[in-house]
């Protein structure tokens, strides 16, 4: 049994009901409170209770002003600098996952995983104590199965990458820019093939959890 405090903070609530009851049931940690993350980039637990660990998603929209993707795992880091961060996603994005371990998460468990795999995490971070980040089964086979493009995108890429995640079509980009639209289309498609994103969700997803729009 795990004697530590933990803080849960996740976007569906049926998620966040089950964390909650399945941590403190299998490990016997003391849940302390739900983390509301503001513009301000303050983190502020229901209770003063010292954090040992956060257990956290990474939402990609934008609801009452909120931090989400990188700026959360930012401003978790800057409030409880000594607690452990396990992050539990959905995505699947090598790019985006590789990101997260960047900014210092101390373990990655995806959603589509076992349930297991939580518990398993807690005990490889608390108890073996690794030095490195922990990545649960189905995290590390996308890690290393999936092939990262290293390649700098343009500032006409970036450019398009953010405007269409704002919502513009390829057209009014292209007229934006005073552009072919065949030109936009295949930069769009180069600048996709570098930053790993299969469909346009994904690319959306990825431009949202890092601050790209």
């Amino acid at each position: 049994m795990l004697k530590i405090n933990v803080a849960i903070s996740d976007k569906y609530p049926a998620v966040h009901y089950f964390l909650c009851n399945y941590i403190k049931e299998e490990l016997g940690c003391n849940i302390i409170s739900d983390i509301s993350l503001s513009e301000e980039r303050t983190l502020q637990p229901a209770s003063r209770t010292p954090v040992d660990a956060i257990i956290t998603d990474l939402a990609y929209y934008s609801d009452g002003g909120h931090l989400y993707g990188v700026a959360k795992i930012r401003a978790i880091k800057q409030r409880f600098p000594t607690a452990k961060i396990i992050l539990y996603t959905e995505f699947n994005n090598v790019s985006i996952l590789k990101k997260a371990l960047n900014y210092g998460v101390d373990a990655i468990v995806s959603k589509y995983d076992a349930v297991s795999e939580i518990k398993k995490a807690f005990c490889e971070i608390f108890i073996k104590k690794h030095s490195v980040a922990w990545v649960s089964k189905e995290i590390k086979s996308i890690t290393e199965s999936g092939i990262e493009k290293t390649s700098r995108l343009t500032a006409k890429e970036w450019e398009i990458i953010q405007l269409y995640s704002m919502g513009l079509s390829l057209s009014s980009i292209a007229k934006k820019q005073n552009r072919a639209v065949s030109t936009v289309a295949t930069q769009k498609y180069n600048a996709m093939k570098k930053l790993n994103v299969n469909t346009n969700s994904e690319l959306i997803q990825y431009a949202c959890i890092n601050n790209i729009i």
